[in-house]
């Protein structure tokens, strides 16, 4: 039998800088039956484009149309292709050889060739040409990188790691051309619901971090956040009570999930939802039993040799563990990064230092490493003579199944307090002492 053709989809808006080596990385292909569809988006560059695109000739195909976003362009290419699976390349990245062959050889082997395919991926650092792995198997369970409508929601799909059989495109339709920064996880989640869903834990692609990419520039980031957080609140209220529990075992471990998660990237209406849902959850009957692992984990981490808690790396992920950590009654009494920009920052009421401050106390003190790709930093904390790090990807499988104490965040459905005074922090700090001392008097009767 022969092999179904697959249409590789490469939208394309001013690629003078990087379109030829997605096509060649798309002709590189090792499986034998693509074709390559390059859409152009109404480039205004001089016609650079539209020639290194006309310079392949008969070996893709070639079409070209006014600007209107990568939706659009995508759109004109869903119509156009001929191919059984779709297969999106952004004109900045790369597909590694194999990217097609691994998946199509995926869908043999389980058996169902209509399954949505993804997969880890690779990134390179436009400035200095390093690459770093990303795998998702690290940070979260197999079977929530099969779930279908779990890799959504966590933000771990790279749309140019899927493949797709057109089937699913007559199910649930395209492209939303109105959707300027969220139009492909708009698609993905109404796809992916409900579908077989296959997980590859290898890199195929490679991602070109850069400058130019839209959703990093300044002036795109408050509107890219706006609409990131009105997509995830119409998430949140589609899904029913069963895939909430298929996600993260309760509807109260979800939402509260999805809090940190929108709070960690500033989509602000969407953490206030996702909090006044977790709110309204009735609490777990192992909350006590679970925290005390908790507590017992991070104390093992150190052998029981500090008394303090730093996160290094104050950004997004940094923040996403915070709440997490604080809102199972573990305190992080600092902050910290290699970025001047971020020293002495407060964060509800904690202080990010720098690394030589840190340093004072890393005798004292557990590190955990919070960003995407820690490998490097744990290096450099290592080499400084840092004894105790780890990584949120390490946390994050304990705390994955460890509920929340919902007092935590019910202050922020509350309006006209200041939470930065010294009475509500007061008040915050002896309810959690208060909690503490309950979870100490549990394990002293259990030991």
């Amino acid at each position: 039998m022969s092999e179904p053709l697959v249409s590789i989809i490469i939208p394309v808006y001013n690629g003078g800088n990087y379109l030829r080596e997605a096509i060649d990385s798309a002709l590189a292909q090792t499986y034998p039956n693509i074709e390559i569809i390059v859409v152009n988006d109404g480039s205004c560059d001089n016609g650079v484009t539209e020639e290194i695109a006309l310079s392949y000739g008969e070996k893709i195909r070639y079409y070209v149309k006014e600007n209107g976003g990568v939706a659009t362009a995508l759109n004109v290419a869903i119509q156009k292709m001929k191919g059984m699976y779709f297969s999106w390349l952004s004109h900045d990245d790369m597909y590694y050889p194999n990217k097609i062959k691994r998946q199509m050889q995926a869908l043999q082997e389980h058996g169902d060739l209509t399954a949505i395919v993804h997969s880890d991926y690779d990134l390179l650092n436009a400035n200095n040409q390093e690459i770093t792995h990303v795998f998702q198997s690290e940070m979260y369970p197999m079977e929530q990188m099969e779930n279908s409508v779990f890799p959504v929601l966590q933000g771990v799909i790279h749309g140019c790691s899927l493949l797709i059989h057109k089937s699913h495109f007559e199910r649930v339709g395209i492209f939303e051309e109105s959707l300027k920064t969220t139009q492909d996880y708009d698609l993905w989640f109404r796809m992916m619901r409900y579908q077989r869903t296959l997980y590859i834990n290898e890199p195929l692609i490679l991602i070109r971090l850069h400058k130019e990419q839209g959703t990093h520039t300044s002036s795109n980031l408050d509107y890219y956040k706006s609409e990131q957080s009105q997509l995830r609140v119409g998430f949140i209220n589609a899904l029913t009570e069963e895939e909430l529990v298929s996600m993260y075992g309760s509807a109260y471990n979800f939402y509260h999930k999805m809090f940190c998660f929108f709070k960690g990237g500033n989509m602000t209406k969407a953490y206030q939802f996702a909090n006044h849902k977790f709110q309204s959850s009735s609490i777990p009957d192992d909350l006590t039993e679970k925290l005390l692992y908790l507590k017992g984990f991070i104390k093992e981490l150190t052998n029981g040799q500090t008394r303090k808690i730093s996160i290094f790396c104050a950004g997004e992920y940094g923040i996403r563990l915070y709440e997490e950590l604080r809102s199972k009654l573990i305190t992080v009494d600092s902050f910290s990064d290699n970025n001047p920009g971020k020293w002495g920052y407060l964060f509800d009421n904690i202080t990010c230092i720098s690394p030589e401050e840190l340093e004072k106390e890393k005798d004292n003190t557990l590190i955990i490493v919070a960003t995407r790709i820690p490998t490097e930093i744990v290096k450099q904390l290592k080499s400084a003579g840092f004894p105790y790090v780890t990584t949120k990807q390490e946390i994050d499988k304990v705390l994955f199944n460890v509920p929340p104490v919902k007092w935590v965040n019910s202050l922020n459905d509350i309006e006209g307090i200041d939470y930065s005074s010294n009475d509500v922090m007061l008040l915050i700090n002896k309810f959690n002492q208060t909690v503490f001392d309950i979870c100490n008097y549990y394990e002293g009767r259990s030991s």
